[in-house]
């Protein structure tokens, strides 16, 4: 196994994403190396609530020419048009041509990722091309642009990697592979997932069952789901993880589920760091796992934004080893706080005498005078606190993440204790089987 997350990443890179390229088909050999995927095909084609997958491109000639001169002539991949563009032969004023091109507004040299044309179907036709090459253009002049694709029909690939739990409920973590040449948007985040299954399946007894999904965006997703209709109590989107900015969360639709509170600890704990409402960090597939039907919560992990997005400069030189394992780090906390969430009853009735040679489980509350210390500290007072409180927490409902959440302890340091409550029979421990 491999620990170095970066390396993944430059593994995945060069391709030629999309929905349904030849090279996303032979870029599967590579992801089937680190995980044994299962691959999901559906034909192009295909509709679901009018999306229909689109057929596979291939560029064969971008050019714009003015009084017979080459102006700009584009290389033969999927960054020199955009996405799904037709066939044009045509002339045009530098007004009309001026509108068709599409350029980054923040890195002056880059060559941006036409994605608008997979989500905007009345774009005919646009060419990528960077901000200062538009130097090249006279507005008194008229130019030629011949754009040649070759559309076929092909399969969309979704890659699944299960692991089963004791429960059919499944935790989701999600990442997209569709667009071309995009190191951290969003191999990052398949890497990161990868890794992530890769220390999960070294995990014996995991309570829920947990699903690595790697499709294009939307697309994937929604076709999946329809086919499969998997048991997900819970979905997180790793968006954009291996830059160098702050981690982010982006809540789910309902903001308040045990996914929710988990991930918003565990960033609170991070400084500086953000959380936001749903849809107001990013927009991505949270929204096809809380459609109605589903309404599955998703959050979303991301450091966006970050100016070489959706341009050719987002190459695996952005990418931070530092930042893709915090991600992973994050993530397996949050899965070993949610799957430990027990539910948690009482079994005796009135006070039980924890000091008791039978139990053994009162913690002192460190008191001066009474017993000797020559430090009080704050731990101390909220673990006896934690003690003294436990029973009636439990008779209030609380769960293991809720009493994690209230006192803020280690999460194995409460389920070490919380076991001695459970082997003295105490307590008893019941798999929660939602995250709300």
């Amino acid at each position: 196994m491999n620990n170095n997350i970066k390396k993944i990443v430059k593994e995945l890179y060069p391709f030629d994403y999309s929905v349904a390229s030849e090279d996303s088909d032979r870029s599967i050999e590579i992801y089937k190396k680190y995980l044994n995927f299962k691959i999901h095909r559906f034909k192009t084609g295909q509709q679901l609530n009018e999306w229909k997958i689109p057929k596979s491109i291939k560029v064969k000639k971008a050019q714009v020419i003015c009084e017979g001169k080459i102006i700009f002539d584009l290389n033969k991949k999927n960054l020199s048009v955009i996405s799904q563009c037709k066939n044009i032969n045509i002339t045009v004023n530098y007004n009309t041509l001026i509108k068709n091109i599409f350029y980054s507004e923040v890195v002056d040299d880059a060559i941006p990722y036409g994605w608008v044309g997979l989500y905007n179907q009345k774009l005919d036709w646009g060419l990528c091309i960077s901000k200062n090459s538009l130097k090249r253009l006279n507005k008194k002049k008229k130019y030629k642009v011949i754009i040649e694709t070759e559309y076929k029909k092909n399969s969309m690939n979704v890659l699944e990697y299960t692991i089963k739990g004791k429960s059919e409920k499944t935790i989701l973590i999600n990442a997209h592979n569709c667009h071309p040449f995009q190191a951290n948007d969003d191999i990052s985040g398949c890497s990161v997932g990868i890794s992530i299954f890769q220390e999960l399946r070294k995990r014996n007894n995991l309570n829920y069952s947990y699903t690595l999904l790697i499709a294009p965006e939307m697309y994937g997703p929604m076709f999946w789901l329809k086919r499969n209709n998997p048991k997900i109590i819970g979905s997180i989107l790793l968006k954009s993880v291996g830059n160098e900015n702050i981690m982010k969360l982006q809540k789910s639709f309902r903001a308040n589920t045990m996914l929710d509170k988990v991930f918003s600890n565990l960033i609170q704990k991070k400084k500086k760091n953000v959380i936001g409402n749903f849809r107001e960090l990013h927009g991505n597939d949270e929204t096809v796992f809380e459609a109605p039907g589903y309404s599955i919560p998703s959050i979303t992990l991301t450091r966006m934004p970050f100016k070489e997005y959706h341009t050719n400069k987002d190459t695996p030189k952005l990418i931070s080893e530092k930042k893709l394992q915090e991600t992973k780090n994050i993530v397996l906390d949050g899965i070993q706080i949610l799957d430990k969430n027990y539910a948690l009853k009482n079994l005796k009735k009135g006070l039980v005498c924890l000091s008791s040679k039978k139990y053994n489980l009162y913690i002192p509350p460190k008191q001066p005078g009474i017993i000797k210390t020559n430090k009080i500290t704050e731990k101390n007072i909220k673990w006896n606190l934690f003690m003294n409180t436990l029973s009636l927490n439990i008779e209030k409902g609380f769960s293991v993440a809720d009493l994690y959440l209230k006192f803020g302890f280690d999460h194995k340091e409460i389920m070490e204790y919380l076991l001695q409550w459970k082997n003295k029979k105490l307590i008893s421990f019941n798999l929660k089987k939602d995250l709300l």
